[in-house]
């Protein structure tokens, strides 16, 4: 398997002095092309904040993320803006879609952003593959969460990224509608041979990657490989 993305010493501090708050000690990390890993840990363990800045959402204090051979910190604001849009699909707990959009616009704010045409048979899979047919024109209010969360897989997969990062994406939903969501999300990974990394406290979600990765106090304790 070819190494999609690198971490070495990355590390971030909040605040100075008396009052600095190691959130994430230094650490490194070799994250493999086509795989699922999961994030497991306690809250405050460094689960997010590890996420946030391999997606390049948030600077660390020290180290580095390379993705794809490329460092995400050596950009400019906006050459990181469009590589990530391009690169790193962003799945997150509270859906953060836009409610003056319908589904089908939120679904394609990245393309719209990105001056990206629409693949309109791609475009057709993902809302057949995540049951969104019918849905395109309802707007987030008129949404379960269900439909909610998926439409914000839809809009994380539509550029075709290389990995796809989802911080607790089944948080807010029913027992049922977090597994199908968690199905549908491994389904379309392995279909467009995609990487998954996932943040979750739920074990029996972990229990399904094929690497878990454990946090406890800032630090990356362990990574065991699952059969």
């Amino acid at each position: 398997m070819n190494s999609l993305l690198e971490v070495r010493k990355l590390e971030k501090v909040y605040g100075k002095g008396a009052l600095a708050v190691e959130a994430l000690k230094p650490l490194d990390l070799s994250i493999e092309e086509g795989k699922f890993y999961a994030v497991i840990g306690r809250s405050g363990s460094g689960k997010s904040t590890l996420l946030h800045l391999l997606g390049g959402l948030d600077r660390p204090t020290g180290g580095d993320v390379a993705l794809e051979g490329k460092s995400l910190f050596s950009f400019t604001d906006k050459e990181a803006a469009i590589f990530r849009r391009r690169r790193i699909g962003f799945i997150f707990q509270a859906y953060n879609l836009l409610p003056e959009y319908t589904a089908i616009d939120n679904i394609r704010m990245p393309l719209y952003l990105d001056q990206r045409e629409i693949d309109e048979e791609f475009e057709v899979m993902l809302l057949k593959k995540l049951r969104l047919v019918g849905k395109e024109n309802k707007y987030p209010s008129e949404l379960s969460g269900g439909e909610s969360q998926r439409v914000a897989i839809a809009r994380a997969l539509v550029t075709k990224p290389a990995i796809v990062l989802a911080d607790e994406p089944t948080g807010n939903l029913d027992a049922r509608s977090a597994e199908e969501v968690l199905q549908i999300l491994q389904e379309t990974c392995r279909m467009f041979q995609q990487t998954l990394l996932l943040v979750t406290h739920d074990l029996q979600i972990a229990r399904k990657a094929d690497v878990v990765l454990t946090m406890e106090d800032g630090r990356l304790i362990a990574g065991e490989e699952q059969e």
